[in-house]
């Protein structure tokens, strides 16, 4: 599995890991910002395993970081694909010793994911992306410690290695 910096020719497997996410974790009408999100995404990495199965991207302004449009595609859900792209971009976010809070949103379909990796919610906004699609915001403040325990898990989930789902035989479940 190899997370590589986006290019403009990977915008239609972006688009269609967006599709295979519809209308569980995205909205339909999401796509059209997504889209528009792909032309200068900044930060913005893929993740392929060897075509490309996960995307996603950070930005910093001051102190804060944000992630920014996150997704494996849904055939990848519980294989650790989703796990590997959010700690290698949580990993970059660290590089930035300025940042103090990573901030993100996503749905009650994923908070629990984020939760397991220390993410608090800070704010639930019922039927935020469209009617039964709720927002989370959440939160993870960045200390030394978080920073190297951060850096120390993605070294163990890079080391443990991924094959069609199972990692070390046994399922997964994030």
């Amino acid at each position: 599995m190899t997370l590589r910096p986006y290019e403009q020719s990977d915008k239609e497997a972006c688009l269609e890991l967006f599709r295979s996410n519809t209308p569980k974790f995205f909205a339909p009408h999401e796509e059209t910002g997504f889209g528009s999100y792909l032309e200068n995404p900044g930060h913005y990495f893929v993740l392929e395993n060897p075509t490309i199965i996960g995307c996603g991207g950070y930005g910093v302004s001051d102190i804060t970081a944000y992630l920014a449009w996150g997704m494996v595609h849904h055939t990848q859900h519980g294989t650790g694909a989703g796990k590997r792209l959010l700690l290698e971009r949580l990993n970059l976010i660290t590089t930035h010793p300025e940042v103090k809070d990573i901030i993100l949103d996503t749905s009650q379909h994923t908070f629990g994911f984020f939760e397991k990796l220390g993410f608090v919610t800070t704010k639930i906004t019922e039927h935020s992306y469209s009617e039964n699609l709720h927002r989370y915001d959440m939160k993870l403040s960045l200390d030394e410690g978080s920073r190297q325990n951060l850096t120390a898990l993605l070294l163990r989930v890079r080391a443990e290695g991924f094959a069609n789902g199972v990692v070390n035989n046994q399922e997964k479940d994030d």
